[in-house]
Parts: structure tokens; sequence; C-alpha cells
């Protein structure tokens, strides 16, 4: 696909200009009046380093947000379907997201539903976003719907990005000690042994280490580079297929403090996703099967699984929750307030507020619990190689 640029002028005879994606220049112009535009002039825009680029990093999650509330508020001030993916387009930052949108545009006035569109981009819309876009063209309420998706998923962001930033610190501590190593290993170690090359002494067997390890490091090390560029690329794979996914969850599950923290995540996020799927009148069967696939622990997402099954077989959620060890107790109570009053949605809400609490405080003791763990990694790497620099000089003044 090629992008053209055109001006042109539209059906009231005011000229308008921009850009339209299609596979030659012939298709493009047959786009554009199909459009209700007399084209006056258009040619082919060639790409650049940038959108290259633009390409692959993909859509921002915090651009999809944006896009969901300005969606949004545009249906509820009355504004065409059609009228509004158009300004979000001329609107829009990034290169891919532009191009998806005005695609979206035309499967629109194609005569696709708006939920439709968006199936079509996976990687951008999720399946629980098409879901909710889905029930809200059909309850008539897209524009409520839509902005509570955009609340969830702002949710789900400051969620996530809460445990970043108490990563942050420990994240540049260790990037900083291992640049430091390289740095002595390939700079500072060589000097110091043709001191004591010519020194004459006996090396203790600390310092031979050290030494011998600069040399491996300078003689391999391009090698070592192609090495971790290709493990680097190999775990990204490993951990894109599904059984790599596997693998890791429950590796992470298992470890202290990560492990309660992902779990309280997980099931912040289900109540949270599920709430509204519900108030949105999405079949419950339904919405456990979407929000299943949501979840980054394996066995949290079989269970949620199993438990779309029991309720398709007419048991209750709130009993197969009380039964399988994978959901708190709280889960299981409070659900069954929300069965027995009419209002699970609500219930679940309250229940995803209090599991984001739950996260809060977690990384906040995660943060203050890391920084003396790097403290004493950091002093026992340095006190390491203090000694192993000193004692061959404090042996040779001993023997003055």
């Amino acid at each position: 696909m090629s992008m053209f640029s055109y001006t042109a002028k539209n059906n009231i005879g005011g000229t308008v200009s921009g850009d339209v994606e299609a596979r030659n220049r012939e298709i493009a112009v047959s786009l554009l009046k199909n459009q209700g535009f007399t084209v006056i002039s258009i040619k082919e825009k060639s790409s650049d380093v940038s959108d290259f680029f633009s390409d692959l990093r993909g859509v921002p999650f915090g651009e999809v947000v944006t896009f969901t509330r300005q969606l949004s508020t545009m249906i509820s001030a009355g504004l065409p379907i059609s009228r509004s993916l158009e300004v979000l387009s001329n609107q829009a930052e990034n290169k891919k997201f532009k191009k998806i949108i005005t695609e979206i545009l035309r499967s629109v006035e194609g005569g696709s539903s708006l939920s439709a569109s968006f199936s079509t981009y996976p990687k951008v819309f999720s399946n629980t976003y098409i879901s909710l876009v889905r029930a809200g063209e059909s309850s008539g309420k897209l524009d409520i719907i839509l902005r509570k998706l955009a609340d969830n998923m702002e949710a789900d962001r400051e969620l996530g990005s809460k445990f970043k930033s108490a990563m942050i610190y420990p994240m540049v501590i260790m990037i900083a000690m291992v640049a430091v190593v390289i740095i002595l290993m390939i700079f500072v170690i060589p000097k110091l042994t043709e001191m004591y090359e010519g020194m004459q002494i006996e090396l203790p067997a600390i310092t031979k280490f050290v030494i011998g390890l600069s040399n491996f490091v300078i003689k391999y090390i391009y090698i070592m580079l192609i090495l971790v560029i290709g493990a680097v690329i190999g775990i990204r794979s490993f951990l894109s297929s599904e059984k790599g996914k596997t693998i890791i969850s429950e590796i992470v599950i298992k470890i202290p403090v990560f492990g309660k923290i992902t779990l309280q995540k997980d099931y912040a996020s289900f109540s949270r996703t599920l709430s509204l799927l519900i108030g949105a009148a999405v079949p419950i069967v339904d919405a456990l099967n979407i929000v299943s696939v949501t979840m980054s622990g394996m066995q949290l997402r079989r269970s949620i699984q199993e438990a779309a099954r029991q309720v398709e077989k007419g048991n209750s959620l709130s009993a197969f929750f009380k039964s399988d060890n994978t959901f708190p107790s709280l889960l299981g109570q409070m659900t069954g307030v929300g069965e027995e009053t009419g209002k699970t949605d609500e219930v679940l809400e309250r229940v995803a507020v209090y599991y984001e609490g739950e996260v809060n405080n977690l990384v906040k003791g995660l943060s203050s619990a890391l920084e003396p763990i790097i403290l004493v990694m950091l002093g026992t790497m340095v006190g390491f190689l203090v000694v192993s620099v000193i004692t061959p000089i404090y042996k040779l003044t001993s023997s003055i």
C-alpha cells in the first residue's frame, strides 16, 4: 500500500487536501471520487525513515486511550461516527495510528459497523475493546461505554506504570553497575596488569581471576555482543509464544513479592474488566471468556475459562469462585452479594478498587525493600574489585 497526497474539490465547491492510502494512483483517485471529491492533483508520497520506525514501534497504548475518550466525547456531542473518525485521523500524531483510523473511516463509510472495522486491527484493539464497542452499538449507548472503556484502560495503565516506576531506580543502578564493570575490565584492569607485571611479585588468586576475566572480555568482546543480542532476540521470541508465557507466568508467581503483586494486579484487572462487560450487557459466559485472555497468569486464565463452562451449565459464578483456590475468598463472597442484589457489575468494580489499593501498597513496599538489596550488591561488587586491586600493592609494600 502506498500513501498519496491529494488536493480536491468537495461536493459544496470547497478545496480540501489530505492523504489517501491505496495500492496505486488509479485506485486512490477512485476512492476519492467515491467520497464525493473531484480530484485536482494527486501524487505519491515517498516513505522516509520516520515512517519505518513508526511502523516498527506500533501504536502506543496511550494513543488508543486518548482516541477512545475523544471518540466518546464527539459521539456524545451528536457528531456522526464518520465525522468523528475524520477529525481524530487528522489529529493523530502517530503515523501508523493515523493510517489505521483512516482505514476504519473508509470501512465505516463503506457500510461496516464500527466494531467490525476495529476487529481488522487486533493488535491495536483488543477482543475486550471490540466486544464492548459491539455492545454499545447494539444498546445505543456507545458514547457511555466508550467513556467507561477509556476509564478502564487508564486504570490498567496507571496500575502498570506504578510498578514500572518502582523498578526504574533498581534498573538504572543495575545498568550502571554493568557499565562500570565493563569499563573497568576493558580500560582500567589492563593498565594495572602492566603495572603488576613490572613489580615482579606473585599475584593473589583474586587478582589473577580479575585479570583473566579482563583478558577474556577484551579478546571476545564482539562475540559476547553477538551472543547477547542473539539471546535477547531468542528470549523475546520465546516470551511471545504461548509456551513461553506459561513458563514465565508460573515462575513469576513463585517469586516473593513479585508473585503477589502480579496476582493482585490480575485480580484488579479481572474484576474491573468483568464489571465493565457485565454492565454493558455482554452475556456473562462471553464476558468470562473475553476477560480470561487478558490475564498474565496462565493458571488464573484456565480457572476463568473453567468458570465460564460451569456458568454455561447453569452453576453459580460465586459458588465456583468459592470452590476454586485460584480465586481469593473475597472475590467469591462479593460476587455472591452481587448475584443476590442484581448489582454484580457494581460490586466487582468495588473489588477492583480494593485490589488496586493492595497493588499500590505492595509496590511501595517493593521499592523500599529493593533499595538495601541493591546497596548490598553494589557494595559487594565494589569491595571485590577494590580488594583485587589493592591486595598486590599491599603485599608489595609489606615486603619492603
